[in-house]
């Protein structure tokens, strides 16, 4: 790849669904997005919307507003991989604070995502009931802006469910990728930016061993941010400081937020400049 790289430092349906509403002031501030969803003023407060989660489909565990489609908004998906022996409640406070931005959060429930087999399953579940002529995802979903995310062995999967053609950007979370049912082809086969994040006292997930192949290999633009002194666990339950910026990711690719630019975009991108995470990008100015 001839892009430029960049080194900064300082740096199963709708069973059982549970009606919540995120704790804390939800965020209602900044203009609307490009997508007619609402801004927020910090991606790592909770968003404006009134959340629900289920179990559904082919053992998914659903996480998105409780109401959809509202003032016709389209909601876009989010496909969520587990850590080996985890679940998506390992998860959940992240998981449904993407929901409470406006997203649809599918979390394959296995604890060896490593393939991202179970995570395509999901999203073959929500196209198909984005295309019925009645129900709740009716018409509602945005199919044509897709994410992948997941930790560490999920994590790896969410690149392997990267190479699915209606993949619109990766969100890899310390992605294991030296095996678990993770291949090195999918490195390079994979359809849009990524966003790959890693911890810098992570000793299990070693960055150098499987984020830098990874990073290397990508035939897409790249985004590796690493937190310097996040462990192997950071991201479990709300997410941790990878919250904001994957928040600020989703919303900038698959929401149209214009605000989120300068999280990732420019010569003095927010997290460049910021001293807790050191930055590399790949065909990412």
């Amino acid at each position: 790849m001839n892009a430029p790289l960049m080194k900064y430092s300082g740096l199963t349906l709708g069973l059982m669904f549970s009606a919540s509403v995120l704790a804390g002031n939800p965020d209602t501030g900044g203009g609307d997005t490009g997508t007619g969803f609402p801004g927020v003023s910090n991606f790592a407060s909770s968003g404006p919307f009134a959340t629900t989660s289920g179990n559904e489909g082919p053992s998914c565990r659903i996480y998105r507003p409780r109401t959809l489609g509202a003032e016709g908004r389209d909601h876009p998906i989010i496909i969520w991989g587990n850590g080996t022996g985890s679940t998506p409640s390992t998860y959940g406070s992240l998981l449904e604070h993407w929901a409470s931005h406006g997203f649809v959060v599918a979390a394959a429930r296995t604890s060896n995502a490593g393939s991202g087999r179970e995570m395509i399953a999901c999203l073959d579940y929500l196209v198909e009931q984005n295309g019925r002529s009645f129900g709740t995802y009716s018409g509602n979903l945005n199919v044509n802006r897709v994410a992948t995310a997941g930790h560490s062995q999920g994590g790896g999967g969410s690149i392997m469910a990267g190479q699915d053609s209606r993949i619109t950007v990766t969100a890899p979370f310390q992605p294991y990728t030296i095996g678990l049912g993770h291949r090195s082809s999918s490195q390079s086969n994979q359809n849009g930016p990524m966003f790959l994040m890693t911890g810098g006292s992570d000793v299990i997930a070693s960055p150098s061993l499987n984020a830098a192949p990874v990073f290397n290999r990508a035939n897409v633009p790249v985004f590796w941010g690493e937190r310097t002194s996040a462990s192997h666990f950071e991201p479990v339950g709300n997410g941790g400081d990878y919250r904001g910026p994957s928040t600020a990711w989703m919303r900038f690719h698959l929401m149209d937020d214009q605000s989120a630019e300068s999280t990732f975009y420019g010569s003095r991108c927010d997290l460049c400049t910021d001293y807790r995470w050191d930055v590399r990008r790949k065909g990412i100015n």
